[in-house]
This record gives structure tokens, sequence and C-alpha cells, in this order.
């Protein structure tokens, strides 16, 4: 027998399963009792709503100014012997009754009526065969005259025919005056004892069955913890190869930000151009294949926001590439015309992609504006995003040609579109990000209307503030919905209405 104890017990896998089984059945125990009075706290509080609904559902169901006319006009104790002499009292005796078996209640509904002068509680109708009415109820609960106009609860409590719980609602007549109480009870001690006698058959049931089951397992314990840490070696192997990979990606994902980074202008850049801009930038992931672009030559200022084909990495990599191709067209080709430079930088991203084995079509849609405050011009260009102006409350968009800056079939020359400065208060660049979000009640896209609403609504307010209120409303609308593409807004106040009409 000491062998066999030996041989068991002696191997510290084994050890480790008895004590791990050990260990559940003891748990399992302290749960079971803890559960046990748990669930008995339960029942109790079930029980009392469940009377609390139904006194508050006869409250209504009972005609409360006939209920007063029947103990105004039988003021004496059995005033009533029987059910069928009075029809107040057979009416709602029936719905009592019938509330009583529907429920499942053991104890009887009974309506009470205070009698001011004796302080006591007198009881009406009843759902019992036999009328009891107008004897006193002198040992009642306080909780009746405590809350007598609302109703309550009263606190489970003994008395010499048991333990009970009891809920109890007014009744009250047309000018919103108590005139009675309605009141349903539950003879818990039998409950509560059929409810200790399953839970405790329960409890061993389950005792037992553990008990069984850990005697069952304890002779494999060694094979399976064995597998066990054969599973966890490799698993540990293959988590640090995955970790490693993870940091990996991490740190390239992390240079990309950095390579990003160095293309979007500052905020201080941007300040040297503009008293009053502000900036809406929400990449999907870490990178983004939007940006924005911001940059002076001579007496123009280029101003654009663009969004690259893709989002994250790939997309960040192209809005490298057409970054620089605007910043080469405008300075090192010296190119004016918006048109123009997005021409050039067309040519300049299809050389880039022409020799790819897969044919990428990569390339951009672009808002590009040239704002010249000497001869009091804007001049724009687009590829698929269209810019908007406020300017003396109306509201202007200048479309742009329908192609991408990249290879297209059907590519033309850009269009340029030339505005009086004086005319543009404020103006508006963006990527189609913010409009495409799904979210709202109905979870569809927030669309450009409702953007176009959100520009309109907080124009007076600093551009500053209108990127964040753009930014707050966003998040609004998009709630838990994942965000679907990168967000770019730009906004800039060219010439400050409110400043001249002061």
């Amino acid at each position: 027998m000491s062998n066999l104890i030996v041989r068991i017990f002696g191997n510290l896998s084994t050890r480790i399963m008895f004590i791990f089984y050990m260990s559940i059945i003891l748990i399992t125990g302290f749960f079971l009792i803890f559960g046990y009075y748990n669930q008995l706290n339960l029942l109790e509080a079930r029980e009392r709503d469940k009377l609390t609904g139904i006194v508050s559902s006869l409250s209504m169901a009972i005609d409360s100014q006939a209920h007063l006319k029947m103990t105004t006009d039988n003021e004496n104790k059995d005033d009533i012997t029987t059910i069928s002499e009075n029809d107040t009292y057979h009416t709602i005796h029936e719905i009592l009754k019938t509330t009583v078996q529907a429920n499942g209640l053991n104890s009887p509904i009974y309506t009470l009526v205070y009698d001011k002068k004796d302080k006591v509680f007198k009881f009406g109708v009843t759902s019992d065969a036999k009328p009891y009415y107008f004897h006193d109820y002198t040992n009642f609960p306080s909780e009746l005259i405590d809350k007598m106009d609302e109703g309550g609860n009263i606190p489970l409590y003994e008395s010499e025919n048991g333990m009970w719980l009891s809920a109890f609602y007014p009744l009250k007549d047309t000018t919103g005056r108590t005139i009675g109480l309605i009141e349903a009870d539950t003879e818990f001690s039998s409950f509560i004892s059929s409810v200790r006698s399953t839970y405790l058959k329960q409890s061993l049931y389950s005792l037992g069955a553990i008990l069984l089951l850990a005697i069952i397992l304890i002779p494999y314990t060694k094979r399976i913890l064995k597998e066990d840490e054969n599973q966890k070696r490799k698993l540990l192997s293959q988590a640090q190869v995955i970790q490693q990979k993870n940091r990996d990606i991490t740190d390239s994902i992390n240079y990309a930000l950095k390579i990003q980074s160095s293309i979007l202008p500052s905020q201080s850049k941007i300040g040297e151009s503009f008293e009053d801009f502000g900036i809406l930038y929400k990449p999907k992931d870490i990178v983004a294949g939007d940006f924005y672009f911001v940059e002076t030559n001579g007496n123009d200022i280029y101003v654009a926001a663009a969004d690259c084909t893709g989002h994250g990495v790939p997309g960040a990599m192209v809005s490298v590439i057409c970054s620089n191709a605007l910043s080469y067209s405008i300075h090192e080709r010296k190119l004016v015309s918006t048109n123009e430079i997005l021409d050039t930088v067309r040519d300049i991203v299809v050389e880039k992609f022409k020799g790819s084995p897969d044919g990428i079509k990569d390339g951009m849609d672009i808002s590009l504006c040239r704002i010249n405050h000497k001869n009091k011009e804007l001049e724009y260009s687009g590829a698929n995003n269209s810019v908007y102006i406020i300017s003396n409350n109306q509201f202007i968009e200048l479309k742009a040609n329908r192609q991408p800056v990249g290879q297209f079939e059907h590519a033309v020359p850009f269009d340029a579109q030339s505005v009086d400065l004086n005319r543009v208060e404020l103006l508006y660049l963006f990527t189609d990000g913010y409009a495409d979000q799904f979210g709202g009640e109905k979870g569809k896209k927030l669309k450009y209307k409702t953007f176009k609403d959100y520009l309109i609504e907080n124009k007076d307010l600093s551009m500053q503030e209108q990127m964040q209120q753009l930014s707050q409303k966003f998040d609004n609308w998009k709630k838990e919905n994942d965000q679907v593409d990168d967000v770019c807004v730009l906004g800039i106040r060219i010439n400050d209405k409110r400043q001249l009409s002061n």
C-alpha cells in the first residue's frame, strides 16, 4: 500500500495535479456554501420584485372610486359576509382571486383601509373564498403608514403564522388622494425549506462528481503535464519569434512615420503663411496615405490636401513620392499654375510606377490651391477632390476634374479655376475620409452634405476651434465603428470679414 502511494504521489507532476484537484474541491465547496446564501438573497429579491409588480398592476385594474363607495357605504365589521351580496366586492374579489391563481401565490391578496380615528388598518376585499370585511389589522408593519402614498416593500419578517415577504401599493381616487392599499404576501418559510433541500442535494452531487473526476484523472497526470510542458516550450519559442517579428514591423512602421512626418509642414511653418488655420489629421493606421502640403515660392503660397492610393505603410510610401513630386514641380521646374503642376506630377508618378511587374496604378486624389495676396488671386486645380469656400454667408464649391493624378485610361490635362481672393473668407481642402465614415444610428456614411453643414455651423469660430468641433462630431458619428479611411481636413481663414466689419 505504501509503495502504491509512493508511485502515485512521488512524482512531481502527479503531486501538482493532486493539489490542483484538491484545491478545486475546496474552492467548489466554498462557492457552493456561498452560493446557497446568495441564492436565498436572490430569490428573496426576485419574490419581492414579483409582489411589487403584482400590487402596482392591481392598483390600475381596481376601480378605486367603486372601492371607496363600498367602504363608505359599509363602515362596520362584517357588513359584507358573502362575496355575492355586494357587486363591487364581487368584482374586485374575482380580480384578486385570478391574480393569485395566475401567479401561484401561497397567500391571499387583500385591500386595506386606514381608520384614522382608531389608528388601525381594516381589511377590505380579499381573494379568499370567505370575506374578512373590516376586521382590524392591528399588528401591521410601520411601512404601511410611512409609505402609504407611494407604496413599497416590507422586508422579510416573522410572525406567529410564519415568515413573510410583502409588497403594497396605494389605491387613489380621482383627486389623487390615497383611499386604501392593495397588499400581497408570500409565506416564505416553506419556500426556503424547499430551496435549501434542493440546493444541498445538488451541492452533494456536484462535490461527488468532482471528486470522482479527480480520482479518475490523477493516474494520467504525468503524461498530460509532460505533453503540456512540451507544448508550452514550443509555444514559447514561437511566441519569441512572433514578438521579434512584431518588434521589427513596429520599428519599420515607426520609421515610416518619421519619414512621412518629414514631408508634413510644421505648425510654425504654416503659421508663417496664414494667421488663422486649422488641421484635422486622423490616420486610419499609424501612418497614412493622406497628407497636407503648404509651401511658398515667391509671392505664391501653395496649399494642398491629398489622398494617395491605400493607407498604412503602402499609402505612406506613395504619399512621400507624391509630396516630393509636388515640391519638385514648384521649386525645380518653376511651374506656377496649379493645372501645370498637377500635369507634371502625374507624369512623374506614372514614370515612377511604370516599371512595376504587377502594373501598379498608384497615384492620388488632390485639391491644390495657389494663393497670391499681391495679385489678390486664388487658383485651384483638383483631381477628384473639390474645395469649399465660404464668403459673406455664401457657400461655394470649386469642383475637380474626375480623374486621379496617376495612370488613367482617359486622362486629359487638368483645368485651373481662378477666384478673386477678396471673395474668399474661409477656404477648406479635404480628402474623402471624413464624408465616407460609417456611423450614426443606422451605420450609414456621414456624406458630404453633413460635412458641409458642420462647416457652416462652426464658420464663426477660429480655425483651431472648427477643427476641434469637426473631430468631436466625427468621433460622435463613428462611435464604436472602425475608421474606414484616413481623414485630412485643412481650413484657412483668408480674409477675416468679422474684423473688417468692425
